[in-house]
């Protein structure tokens, strides 16, 4: 039972045990000055407080509040304490009252006023029999306080969530009209904006109490008025009364609406920089209390987080579309070549007109109908057949149907089944001269939907006699239009998808050509650098210094770095389009591992690593491409040399038996180090091109952020598995598994 309700079941006991005119229970407001009637039963023909809103200070009510003491008045004709209180009395005709406070450890919550036309109703009996009545009341109030207290914390935490929830999922225009809306319910006020100050104009993004088109936003240039002055002083404004505010800027929108009390507070950015406002507005004066200013200023933080969150949404959205304009299309045209290529190698396109036929006949016989029609749209507007299955037929195989009016033109703009029992009796569409020909009367239309939602056309079915079609053929309907309209669509993606290959092709080779012309106009002045600084290095034109023989050798490093990362850049885009050939020959696995321990040794041995390889056994001779797997282990174990500062390396060679006597074995080639470990979040992207993992020193583990990338690469070209397993602070393990024979050619 909530407060009003007890309130209710009190005054009709109270009734029984005390007379009375017209009872009342005050509530002091949170402006200490004023208190407010909560609850009224009266029998006068007027309200004895006509605002339901009383000042506290000289009347009755006021005082109870104050001395926390019952106040009996036998007649305010004869009494002179509340002037106030009586006058207003003696206006509705009451003559005596009795006023009892509502206390809750030792702090009075409310008060209950009882008052009657006539004088003399109440003494000391009556303040004994109403006393026990206050203190259940006093509880009920405090009750309900507390209960209100609690569901306003509870929806004030769910609005500050939502404020700083992620804005991928945030309507922040919907979530700010309801901020206002609780701004208003909270602190009591008529009007709650929020604008924000962008480009030297005010942008009104939430407002409630009030019609938006009343609150326009303010003329371009310096932020003027109120919000001006909140912006340029960074701190809350409080007005109690904006009609008679002189020391401050005008507000002349506030006045031109008739709003008085005005509380308003800045919202900070992440920078601190002032971004807009949030304003709670009444039509009466008030005093708004520092607790009331505070919770604003909270909701306005919270307000601020999600308009910032807003914009920056905005902005990555924004960058994310400029970098897809610029480099997507080429690089994803370039990247289906060979998966388009391979599919039409092995495509056999059913020709569209027997599968058609076939779909019609199908229709025919399992809904049981005499004819069926598949008709498409044309580009001239109208719905020509494709296909008809059924005795006579083919007397309107040639004819045409207009689009835009009939039972297939509704069918085909709601993209809804149309059945209709006895087309005779239809009053909507009536008997189509076409179907009239058949002699249909039953009919069935679903319409053929494209998977871009799009309807292209119609199949229809009918029969010579009376037919109420069911869901479960409805369904079957559409599942044959569903199988129509991908048919249709296959056919003339096919012709689009050749065309597109060419265009692929060409795009391919002006890639190609790209790249090379790049690789040569760059690696050319590059080996001129090289050439200039060995001549220098062996002083063709006189003495150098060791500086400047350190600064030469540095030349040189960096030189060969950059025409190292030229090549890795063109291998990558060889091996992105598998443009790349394979020299399958047939090789041991410990021929490959004399080649990499002679050339990894000295770099393990110079850090301190132990470089460890042990070969399973029982590995018979590969048939591969063996320096593009000598590339991959190559890349593996140099990079985990380089990650790893004390420890081991090593690289373990093992034979994976098939499961079955179809398949072919396979290689398994590990490289296991105790290195600094890869972090869970930088995995997904370990193999993207330049990819580079975050929180890694560059300068004590430099590198391009390609080779990985490349490894990926050759390891699908080889028709291989790759795997990772790392802990961060304790190493890695890549495991790439490889077939023990490969086909020979090029790669697909």
């Amino acid at each position: 039972m909530n407060l009003k309700e007890v309130c209710e079941t009190l005054s009709r006991e109270i009734r029984k045990l005390v007379p009375y005119d017209r009872l009342a229970i005050n509530l002091p407001e949170k402006d200490e000055n004023y208190v407010r009637v909560y609850a009224e039963e009266s029998r006068l023909p007027a309200a004895a407080i006509p605002e339901g809103l009383s000042v506290r200070e000289g009347t009755a009510t006021g005082w109870v509040l104050d001395h926390h003491e019952p106040v009996v008045c036998r007649d305010v004709l004869q009494d002179s304490r509340f002037p106030l209180t009586h006058k207003r009395y003696k206006g509705v005709g009451l003559r005596s009252y009795v006023i009892l406070p509502l206390m809750a450890e030792g702090k009075a919550l409310g008060a209950l006023n009882l008052a009657s036309l006539r004088p003399r109703c109440y003494g000391k009996k009556q303040v004994e029999i109403l006393s026990p009545i206050a203190e259940i009341l006093s509880v009920a109030v405090e009750n309900s306080i507390l209960y209100e207290g609690a569901q306003r914390r509870e929806e004030l935490q769910k609005l500050f969530k939502e404020l700083s929830q992620d804005i991928t999922s945030l309507d922040i225009d919907s979530l700010l009209k309801k901020l206002t809306e609780k701004v208003r319910e909270i602190l009591k006020v008529d009007v709650s904006d929020v604008r924000v100050f962008e480009a030297g104009r005010w942008i009104l993004r939430g407002v409630s109490g009030i019609d938006s088109d009343l609150i326009p936003s303010a003329r371009t240039g310096t932020a003027m008025g109120r919000s001006g002055w909140i912006i340029k002083h960074r701190r809350p404004l409080v007005i109690p009364d904006a009609a008679h505010e002189q020391n401050l800027p005008s507000g002349e929108t506030i006045r031109s609406l008739g709003l008085r009390a005005y509380l308003a507070v800045p919202l900070f950015s992440r920078g601190g920089e002032v971004i807009g406002v949030l304003r709670a507005l009444g039509y009466q004066p008030r005093e708004f209390i520092p607790e009331e200013v505070d919770l604003l200023q909270q909701l306005a933080n919270g307000a601020a987080i999600a308009l910032e969150n807003a914009k920056l949404f905005e902005e990555v959205q924004s960058k994310s579309r400029e970098l897809e304009s610029t480099n997507t299309r080429l690089n994803r045209l370039l990247g289906q070549q060979s998966a388009l290529r391979e599919i039409f190698s092995q495509i056999n396109l059913v020709d569209m007109g027997p599968l058609l036929d076939q779909l019609t006949q199908q229709a025919l016989s399992l809904l049981h109908a005499d004819h069926a029609v598949l008709r498409l749209l044309s580009p001239d507007g109208t719905l020509r057949a494709v296909s008809l299955a059924g005795r006579g037929v083919e007397r309107v195989q040639d004819r045409l149907l207009e689009f835009g009016k009939g039972r297939s033109t509704w069918i085909m703009e709601n993209q809804r089944p149309l059945a209709i029992m006895d087309i005779h009796q239809d009053k909507v569409f009536g008997p189509a001269p076409l179907l009239q020909e058949l002699g249909a009367r039953g009919y069935l239309g679903v319409p053929l939907i494209s998977r871009g939602q799009k309807s292209i056309g119609v199949l229809t079915v009918s029969t010579v006699r009376e037919r109420e079609f069911t869901e479960e053929e409805i369904a079957l309907a559409r599942q044959l239009a569903s199988a129509a309209a991908v048919t249709i669509e296959n056919a003339r993606l096919f012709e689009e998808v050749q065309n597109k290959s060419a265009e692929l092709e060409e795009a391919f080779k002006a890639k190609s050509a790209f790249l090379n012309t790049m690789a040569h106009e760059l690696k050319t002045p590059l080996h001129v650098i090289v050439g200039m600084q060995q001549l220098l290095l062996e002083e063709a034109y006189g003495k150098i210094t060791e500086e400047q023989k350190e600064a030469l050798e540095r030349i040189e490093r960096n030189v060969r770095d950059l025409l190292s990362l030229i090549d890795e850049i063109l291998e990558l885009a060889r091996l992105e389009v598998r443009r790349v050939p394979l020299h399958i020959e047939e090789f041991t696995v410990n021929e490959m591992i004399q080649g990499l321990e002679s050339s990894l040794m000295p770099l393990a041995k110079e850090k301190g690593l132990e470089l460890k390889f042990e070969i399973g056994a029982g590995i018979p001779p590969l048939k591969s491409d063996r320096s593009k797997i000598s590339e991959i282990l190559q890349n593996l174990l140099a990079n985990a040399v380089k990650y790893t500062d004390e420890g081991k390396v090593e690289l373990r060679v093992s034979l994976q038996h098939p499961d079955t006597d179809t398949q072919v074995g396979r290689v398994s080639w590990s490289v296991r180090d105790t290195g600094i470990g890869i972090r869970e979040s930088d995995r997904p992207r370990l193999f993207e091109p330049f990819y580079m993992a975050e929180g890694v020193d560059r300068r004590k583990y430099p590198g391009t952020g390609l080779g990985l990338s490349i490894v990926k690469r050759l390891v699908e070209l080889l028709e291989g598995d790759l795997q990772v397993e790392s802990e961060l602070g304790k190493g890695s393990t890549f495991t790439v598994t490889l077939p023990l024979a490969h086909t020979d050619g090029e790669a697909r």
